[in-house]
């Protein structure tokens, strides 16, 4: 029975970013944390994947999990900046507990701010960066006694001094990892339509922090690990429409077309549809066919932005004009649009939010606006600090990129940052008023039902199985009351959200520069 006991529990916090839609965004796996497992796993530990979106994870929770664990006892705990108030909060209830617990923490926010993560007293190491080599030889040595001097991509604590030790030179090849264990979640309480084909992006946004972990390096994994993958989604457990999460899906286009082969010589364009997140100037018409044929139905683009000058400044290294073609020869090969924008880029003009709606409501089929966050490690949040214009809210409470939309109507949201020139009010309503009004006809309304659960996104859908659920329809009841009380009130206190809202539902038409694509 001892031989069961578990060598580390690695933990993902909650998320509270959500708010009232939680009940609506189908639940993803908490991936990052799942590789790990999966590569501890390989290296024979016995670790387990605790979720803090589904598990309350309380005092009498990790009273309970402590009896199952080893000594020392192990947690890793991986932390964004959305969620690492309640990382910080985990990490205390453990120590308290158990003082001689091990507490490692990794993940985007402890890489982007090393120095506040390992200053806390209740916690022992820091993962710096990708963390499958490094938390396999910490588990190693934490067991063996070891010294950790010789650990690459770590911090710890040692006599009162805070250690920093080297980093990999070397990349990690990805291909080490196992296939994705999907068979440790449950689908009752995940969305398991996902899978990662490839990790990494060569671009250089200044408002993406991922590149702190992949460090702008482009990997993809083989051919057969994605197609097996895909056999065990598609025809083991029934998968429908299954979302390729790669940050840049068309990176390489010759790996792409001889997925598409295989995936038409196996038949599963037959039984599922599938979406992927890419660039507009990544899109041609050759490889529009190539994805249509084999089962690829729709696109996200991160449009951003309705400006060239504004594209610039975030050095997104394309332009509006390459998004907008891409969207148009989408939709002339008959796949579904999504887009993402960004409200808040320094130096924004009212024109530029204005325009990026109305490209949103004639160039998507969904879309998505989201409130500007200098995240921590990202070139942004060095402008914003050193304009003074840094607004955190205690543990970083205030960087969701959704809060202006998922805060409650009884809070006011304060935005982390917003441009001069602008109120804080003004651009949390006209980011909320924007994804309100895209939505604000039965045409759009009824993709967010998203019943054939297509789509790139995930961002809100309710299961056919729940339409009938008295619970389901208590909810939508109290998410429409949410969302007429905050239009109510920015309606009222922001002379900017009334225009907002006047031309946007009126559709003035301030941009034109689509009318080149009707011809």
């Amino acid at each position: 029975m001892k031989a069961n006991y578990l060598d580390i529990s690695l933990i993902s916090p909650f998320n509270n970013n959500l708010g009232y839609f939680k009940n609506f965004v189908p639940r993803s796996v908490p991936i990052g944390i799942t590789l790990l497992y999966s590569y501890l796993s390989k290296h024979g530990y016995n670790a387990e994947v605790i979720d803090g979106d589904v598990l309350n994870i309380n005092r009498e929770f990790l009273s309970e999990k402590m009896k199952m664990m080893k000594k020392p006892k192990i947690f890793g705990i991986s932390a964004m900046t959305t969620n690492i108030d309640n990382a910080y909060r985990i990490a205390m209830l453990i120590k308290d507990i158990d003082k001689e617990s091990v507490i490692i923490f990794g993940g985007i926010h402890p890489t982007a701010m090393p120095d506040e993560v390992i200053s806390k007293k209740y916690i022992d190491f820091l993962v710096v960066g990708e963390g499958e080599r490094a938390l396999l030889s910490l588990v190693k040595h934490i067991n063996g006694g070891n010294s950790f001097k010789d650990i690459k991509n770590i911090m710890y604590k040692s006599n009162g001094e805070i250690i920093q030790n080297n980093k990999y030179s070397d990349v990690f090849d990805i291909n080490e990892l196992p296939l994705f264990p999907y068979h440790i979640f449950n689908k009752k309480h995940y969305d398991l339509g996902f899978i990662l084909s490839s990790q990494g992006c060569p671009f250089n946004c200044i408002f993406c922090s991922q590149r702190l972990i992949t460090k702008r390096i482009y990997r993809s994994y083989s051919i057969e690990k994605v197609l097996s993958e895909l056999d065990y989604l598609i025809n083991q457990i029934n998968q429908k429409n299954i979302t390729f999460f790669d940050d840049y899906f068309l990176a390489d286009k010759n790996r792409v077309f001889e997925l598409c082969r295989i995936i038409r010589k196996k038949k599963f364009h037959n039984k599922c549809s599938f979406g992927v997140q890419t660039r507009g100037d990544s899109i041609n018409s050759e490889i529009l066919v190539e994805l249509k044929q084999s089962g690829f139905d729709s696109l996200m683009l991160g449009f951003e932005t309705s400006s060239d000058r504004l594209m610039k400044f975030i050095n997104k290294s394309e332009t509006v004009d390459d998004n907008l073609r891409a969207s148009r020869l989408a939709k002339k090969y008959g796949m579904t649009v999504e887009g993402t924008f960004i409200f808040g880029i320094c130096e924004e003009k009212y024109e530029d939010r204005i325009n990026s709606f109305k490209i949103a409501r004639k160039f998507t089929n969904r879309a998505r606006f989201n409130n500007i966050v200098p995240y921590p490690g990202t070139k942004l949040f060095d402008i914003v600090r050193n304009d003074n214009k840094l607004n955190i809210v205690g543990e970083w409470k205030n960087f969701s990129s959704a809060g202006a939309v998922s805060s409650s109507p009884f809070e006011r949201y304060q935005p982390p940052y917003y441009p001069d020139g602008m109120k804080a009010n003004d651009l949390v309503g006209e980011v909320f008023l924007a994804n309100l009004l895209f939505y604000l006809n039965l045409s759009n309304a009824k993709k967010l039902f998203n019943l054939k659960k297509e789509g790139s996104g995930k961002w809100f859908e309710i299961p056919k199985s729940q339409l009938l659920n008295p619970r389901t329809w208590f909810f939508i009841f109290m998410l429409i009351i949410n969302v007429f009380l905050k239009a109510i009130y920015f309606l009222i206190i922001s002379r900017e959200c009334r225009k907002f809202f006047i031309e946007a539902f009126s559709d003035n038409g301030l941009y034109t520069q689509e009318e080149k694509y009707d011809k």
